[in-house]
């Protein structure tokens, strides 16, 4: 028995290892055609403040015009600049995020393929299907099937802890931000980082509250661009040429699971609460991501071990 076991967490410990460091094993069949990864901290504010109104409005129709406003550039210089910066154009960051969102979804959600089409901004399912097969080299339904095969199950012990899962209510809040790429194994670094733009601002940190903002799942988006937002209760200070912005933590009913222990364990955790708890609970969360709400700031103490509540927002 103790050498089924001992088998089997080493099976886990190199599923976990590959989540951070290995190609997405529920990810695109081919990989991405790219100049090159993003950049690791995204300081141009001008790419930052398109970005931040694409993925906000990733369901709408997305113009050239109305994105290369928002960056105050003209419409031909911002294409370029976006390109310089992250690696592929903007069409391309566009279709891409959008369809690593439908990835998700088919992951986790039953909804028809062409309902989750037009959540994502398709307006056709033939559009949909088409597009999704140039990145993931398989049908939406196929991909559904494969990955569900392929994700990483929920263990026993992850079922047991489903009964520590609580549902609160979190109040609509105001948060600074800072955008970061790369793999969930330099989650660390990019608080770090994130520190030092807060105190070029004169935010207090000693105490601060806190929240990493997740978008991607790592079993679909390879390391290097991932996603992930660092972020502190905004206290309005002015931010300058800061390679800082302005986002929201919406208000509403989260499943809330806390995480103590090293941040390279974090995906146990998420488990329990994404795929053994709503078995239990019959409640569907809502496709927003998710969010990490830190009970000590990141950046100070002990580096490998965290204490934070991981929260997923919930229909109804």
């Amino acid at each position: 028995m103790d050498a089924t076991r001992d088998v089997h967490e080493q099976r886990l410990a190199e599923q976990e290892r590959a989540l951070l460091f290995e190609r997405p094993h529920a990810g695109p069949r081919k990989p991405y055609e790219r100049d090159k990864p993003p950049p690791h901290a995204l300081e141009d504010r001008r790419i930052l403040l398109a970005i931040r109104y694409i993925e906000a409005h990733l369901d709408r129709p997305l113009s050239l015009d109305r994105l290369a406003a928002r960056a105050s550039l003209s419409t031909f210089h911002f294409q370029r600049h976006f390109r310089e910066v992250m690696g592929e154009s903007p069409s391309e960051y566009i279709r891409r995020t959008r369809l690593d969102r439908a990835a998700i979804h088919l992951l986790i959600y039953p909804e028809s393929v062409l309902s989750i089409a037009l959540s994502v901004g398709y307006s056709s399912h033939e559009a949909f299907i088409r597009a999704f097969h140039r990145q993931f080299a398989l049908t939406p339904t196929q991909y559904r099937q494969f990955a569900r095969q392929a994700s990483i199950p929920a263990t026993t012990e992850e079922y047991r802890r489903a009964a520590e899962v609580q549902v609160i209510h979190l109040p609509d809040l105001a948060l600074l931000s800072m955008r970061f790429y790369g793999s969930y194994a330099r989650v660390m670094d990019h608080w770090q980082r994130f520190a030092e733009e807060l105190k070029r601002i004169g935010y207090p940190l000693d105490n601060a509250r806190a929240i990493g903002a997740i978008t991607d799942n790592p079993e679909i988006t390879p390391n290097d661009l991932v996603r992930y937002d660092c972020a502190v209760v905004d206290l309005g200070l002015p931010i300058g040429g800061a390679p800082l912005s302005r986002m929201r933590l919406p208000a509403g009913r989260y499943a809330c699971l806390q995480h103590q222990a090293p941040y390279d364990q974090v995906f146990a955790a998420y488990r329990t609460l994404a795929v053994a708890w709503p078995e239990s609970s019959g409640e569907r969360f809502v496709p927003q991501g998710g969010y990490e709400l830190y009970r000590q700031p990141p950046w100070s103490g002990d580096a490998t071990q965290q204490c934070l509540d991981i929260a997923l927002g919930l229909e109804g």
